[in-house]
């Protein structure tokens, strides 16, 4: 089959597919990422993303991570057991559990942060500082459609 398709968007189609296939294995591989503990991408985020959302609203963050429930209980689970989080309850049903990120999970993540920061986005953002921000929206939005979609096909 020709890939014509494609026309003059080849390139993007092409480094959309590179990145999607490095990040399926390496945001599950652990690494130290200058962390003094090895942790996943993925398991950052978690964290990255409960400080940011101290609801505790579990739903809401596995959505806004594009994981499953039971992948969010899961990383959380293994989080918890690194001590990077623990569990509370609130109010008075008893079945309410939250995820608190705890001070080594602060600790960890700023660390995360920073080498990624140094390491990864450092470049890119100096670069999107020459993009003009509609474009940065449009093509976020681009790949947040693509993501969506790719969601959509698996419940198909």
């Amino acid at each position: 089959m020709k890939t014509e398709w494609m026309g003059k968007y080849r390139e993007m189609v092409e480094s959309v597919i590179y990145l999607c296939n490095n990040s399926s294995t390496s945001f599950v591989t652990p690494y130290y990422y200058g962390t003094d503990y090895k942790i996943t991408a993925r398991e950052a985020q978690v964290i990255e993303y409960l400080l940011e959302d101290t609801s505790g609203n579990m739903v809401a963050v596995a959505e806004r991570l594009g994981v499953t429930r039971g992948a969010f209980s899961n990383i959380v689970n293994k989080l918890v057991a690194k001590g990077l989080l623990t569990k509370e309850r609130r109010g008075d049903n008893k079945k309410n559990i939250y995820p608190v990120v705890t001070p080594m999970g602060e600790k960890i993540y700023e660390q995360y942060s920073h080498f990624i920061y140094e390491f990864w986005f450092k470049e890119m953002f100096e670069k999107a500082d020459r993009i003009p921000e509609k474009y940065i929206r449009a093509f976020s939005s681009i790949l947040r459609e693509m993501g969506e979609s790719m969601e959509q096909m698996k419940n198909q």
